[in-house]
């Protein structure tokens, strides 16, 4: 990683320090904004919610605390994976001084693996990928906790983000996504977004990637539905956004959280049900928003994989596994791609 980051003209650095470094990135091209997607989805039949707005400030707070509910089983069963593997993922990756994460949080597992990187090597260099700024508190946590650790974090979505990793690093690296979020994507979404990553990947570089397993019924739809109501909390609270930052007039007692596996499609499905007929109206976007009894907002898709679909996933990216580790229960696998 160079001492001094060479931005582009569409990303600002933030140096805190000499070892902790922050870049927003903005895409130069059009992206819908919030507004816009907000119009579309809820004029179109079903209407829609594209979930990456889950993650305001309040969002990523909740999405961290449905991480340590006793139904979610994902974060600490690929945190036991981890936990095993760690050491052994570094000596596959001795080479690498770099390690990039898509969608990082507040990189609790991937302190596994920096353990592991900075016992092997030292000037580490850790870059965290996350859209929320949660990555400010953890990389001022991370500094601290692992000596000669460097971390250069980068907010942003993960496109434009993968872009200045490929325009500022060189050097042979490590990216990491982990928690399953590849299952966020509709598939062949998740298979365009593998091959972005996949062409924003040199030959020596390589990829660890999360993927949640089909199981059981109802340890997934208890997992997307906790007894505390976290999950459903999460959920709503992007009616809450909607409010806070486009002028909505939602009355979130008027809607409902519901989560279910749909085994036809392999994924579990999160829905915000209207629990009456109503209109809603939404000043930014100059729209009311009329609601059936009963009508639901399709929020979110998490799907969930067999060895079979991450394998046609990973080949038409032009990728290859070259190690894989799952759980004792067959609930998740880490997978190890090259190109």
């Amino acid at each position: 990683m160079p001492e001094s980051l060479k931005i582009l003209p569409d990303f600002t650095e933030q140096a805190i320090n000499d070892r902790l470094k922050f870049i927003r990135a903005v895409n130069a091209q059009h992206k819908n904004s919030f507004a816009e997607d907000v119009l579309h989805g809820l004029s179109s039949d079903p209407k829609t919610l594209l979930p990456k707005y889950f993650y305001d400030a309040y969002g990523s707070e909740l999405f961290e605390q449905i991480c340590t509910t006793p139904e979610y089983y994902v974060t600490r069963t690929e945190a036991s994976i981890l936990k095993n593997v760690s050491a052994f993922i570094a000596e596959l990756n001795n080479d690498k001084r770099v390690i990039v994460e898509l969608g990082s949080g507040n990189s609790e597992k991937t302190k596994f693996i920096l353990n592991a990187f900075t016992k092997r090597n030292s000037g580490i260099t850790y870059v965290p990928i996350d859209v929320s700024e949660i990555l400010l508190d953890g990389g001022k946590h991370l500094i601290e906790e692992f000596e000669g650790l460097s971390v250069h974090g980068i907010i942003g979505e993960y496109e434009e983000s993968l872009e200045v990793v490929n325009s500022l690093i060189t050097e042979p690296k490590l990216i990491i996504f982990l928690g399953s979020s590849i299952g966020n994507f509709d598939m062949p979404h998740a298979g365009y977004f593998l091959r972005h990553v996949s062409n924003n990947m040199h030959e020596d570089d390589t990829l660890l990637a999360g993927f949640d397993m089909v199981k059981e019924e109802n340890v997934l739809n208890a997992a997307y539905d906790d007894a505390a109501g976290v999950t459903a909390k999460f959920n709503l609270n992007i009616l809450t956004r909607i409010n806070n930052e486009l002028g909505g007039e939602f009355d979130i007692s008027k809607f409902s959280h519901r989560a279910f596996f749909n085994p036809l499609e392999s994924r579990v499905e999160m829905h915000l049900v209207s629990i009456s007929r109503q209109d809603v109206n939404i000043s930014s976007i100059g729209k009311v928003i009329h609601f059936q009894e009963n009508e639901t907002i399709h929020t979110e898709n998490s799907y969930k994989f067999t060895d079979e679909m991450i394998n046609e996933l990973s080949s038409k990216a032009g990728l290859r596994i070259s190690d894989k580790w799952k759980d004792e229960k067959d609930y998740f696998e880490l997978c190890m791609m090259k190109k």
